[in-house]
């Protein structure tokens, strides 16, 4: 006979009349949890769970709970774990909180935990003695202390967690790992500034408003000769708003950073596939050390990245190691780079190689006019300028680039202001989306045979000197994995990148002569149009397959 998974220590629970809510849920879990220490300090089966958590090595949050809210189990005998063993109940606990998590999703307050190999990338950079004080600053499931307790010796271990429930099942986990570890029920930001740690490590929720408190908090508690590891979101290293700029200001001036790290993508999975980096803070630095590390991952089943544990290794190793992809850079730098802290400001270039090409020019000296944007038309708006008629005048969203071209079926529009004449589409001019939830869209105006089209204000209008660049070509050069590479290393944003005007009039283009410039664009719209006949005649199939049932109805 074959047993469903936890299903002795889910027979077991069946005796405490356990409802399905929040509480009794979290009762499930201590109530196994006392079964577990029962067994493991030989008290008898038929102990209460009031006299099972009574040890000295039971955690406070535990004793907490069960003299609170779950005060109704205290008396209660746990006769009914005598046959259940030690590693099933462990299991149960440990499922039951990760399977929870997950089922809340990031959006409900989950808990993100660091994986395995990141913790042991940020507790050897913080290279831990046994004479250390180390905290954990929001703690979560205090899987960084567990590693830490279970790889080194050190003079004080502490968790700093704020939520009640995220400390209990911290608690639960690190006892069942065999550690007895203080997790501390607090506020992060009310923490004394008379209690100093020399190792400090620290998650704060990603790109929240709490990013900037926390690390001024982390500098009023490290010691002099102390060091701290924070995991931000990579929006920390470049974006201005909320006042990021002027803490990297701050922390440059202060000589307060040591490194930063910018990690692959999906190193946070299932929970974000937000871009994250690590901040390495101590005192008295007068350059810092960059690392780019975002390609140093592993596809999983998901089609996410993760950070293996040979990619840890070797990010380690680049902290003392100059290549293309890690370099110390002066303070004095960072400083005439506005405070930047993203390595691809130091060490890429704005620009798309051509191997055989030795000329470039900057975007800028080849467009007829400035970079133009399109036109913001709000909703309500557009409601009262659209025309069920075709007119001959149309708006154009970014949805309309498909395939890299400008779709034919376009929003008319009763009537064109005069004020957006200037922006109103000529042949050649190529469109680009001017963010990035993917791959970078693009399109180059064609056979317009009057109609005037006016691009909504996502897309930017890049008018190029046709006799310099032909627009098919630099088209062909935007559709590129290098151009790619390039876009989404100097975009800036999470989910969806921005494409800022600065980067596009510093990108070098190459810039072979016109008569292989045309060459190529011959070649190039060859294979355009034979791609067009087999979507078409895609399309004519799906439709074709469509109505074979059709007839039968």
């Amino acid at each position: 006979m074959s047993y469903a998974k936890h299903f002795y220590v889910e027979r077991a629970l069946q005796d405490f009349n356990l409802s399905s809510n929040g509480i009794d849920e979290t009762a499930g879990l201590v109530i196994s949890f006392a079964a577990f220490a029962a067994k493991k300090n030989g008290m008898s089966a038929s102990v209460t769970v009031k006299d099972a958590l009574s040890g000295e090595d039971i955690p406070a949050a535990v004793k907490e709970f069960i003299s609170g809210d779950g005060a109704q189990w205290t008396e209660c005998s746990l006769e009914a774990f005598e046959k259940v063993s030690s590693d099933d109940i462990k299991n149960y606990i440990t499922d039951k909180i990760s399977e929870r998590n997950i089922a809340s999703g990031f959006a409900h307050g989950a808990v993100l935990s660091q994986p395995d190999t990141l913790n042991v990338l940020s507790a050897a950079i913080l290279d831990i003695k046994s004479e250390d004080s180390v905290a954990d600053f929001g703690t979560g499931f205090a899987s960084f202390l567990i590693y830490v307790a279970d790889n080194f010796p050190c003079k004080r271990l502490e968790g700093i967690e704020i939520s009640a429930k995220t400390r209990l099942y911290a608690s639960l986990l690190a006892y069942l790992a065999g550690f007895e570890i203080i997790i501390t029920l607090d506020d992060v930001l009310k923490l004394s500034d008379a209690e100093k740690y020399n190792k400090i490590h620290s998650f704060p929720e990603l790109n929240s408003d709490m990013v900037i408190p926390f690390i001024e908090k982390i500098l009023q508690l490290l010691t002099d000769n102390g060091r701290a590891v924070v995991l931000l979101g990579q929006g920390f290293l470049l974006n201005d708003a909320r006042g990021l700029k002027e803490i990297r200001q701050k922390l440059i001036d202060g000589g307060f950073v040591e490194t930063v790290i910018e990690l692959p993508a999906g190193v946070l999975q299932p929970f974000s596939m937000v871009n994250t980096a690590l901040l390495v803070l101590s005192k008295n630095n007068k350059s810092v050390r960059l690392v780019d590390a975002s390609e140093f991952y592993e596809n999983t089943r998901r089609g996410a990245s993760a950070l293996t544990e040979d990619a840890a290794k070797k990010i380690y190793q680049m902290l003392g190691t100059d290549s293309d992809k890690s370099r110390s850079i002066t303070n004095e730098e960072i400083k005439a780079k506005d405070y930047a802290f993203s390595s691809r400001t130091y060490f890429l270039e704005e620009k798309i190689t051509l191997g055989k090409v030795a000329h470039y020019e900057k975007l800028s000296d080849l467009v007829e006019t400035k970079i133009l944007r399109g036109a913001q038309i709000k909703a309500s708006e557009l409601d009262e300028l659209g025309s069920d008629d075709d007119t001959g005048i149309y708006y154009a969203f970014a949805k309309d680039i498909k395939d890299n071209r400008l779709v034919s079926e376009l929003q008319p529009l009763k009537e064109l202001d005069k004020k957006l004449e200037t922006i109103a589409l000529k042949e050649g001019d190529v469109l680009l989306v001017m963010a990035m939830s993917g791959t970078l869209k693009v399109a180059c105006v064609e056979n317009l045979e009057g109609r005037k089209i006016i691009p909504a204000s996502n897309i930017y209008i890049i008018r190029l000197n046709q006799e310099k660049i032909l627009p098919v070509y630099f088209k062909m050069l935007l559709e590129t994995e290098q151009a790619q590479k390039n876009f989404d290393a100097f975009s800036v944003g999470t989910t969806i990148r921005a494409i800022s005007v600065d980067y596009l009039n510093k990108l070098q283009i190459p810039l072979p002569p016109l008569e292989v410039q045309n060459e190529l664009v011959k070649k190039y719209q060859k294979i355009e149009d034979e791609s067009e006949l087999l979507r078409q005649k895609l399309a004519a199939l799906v439709k074709e397959k469509g109505e074979v049932l059709a007839s039968l109805f």
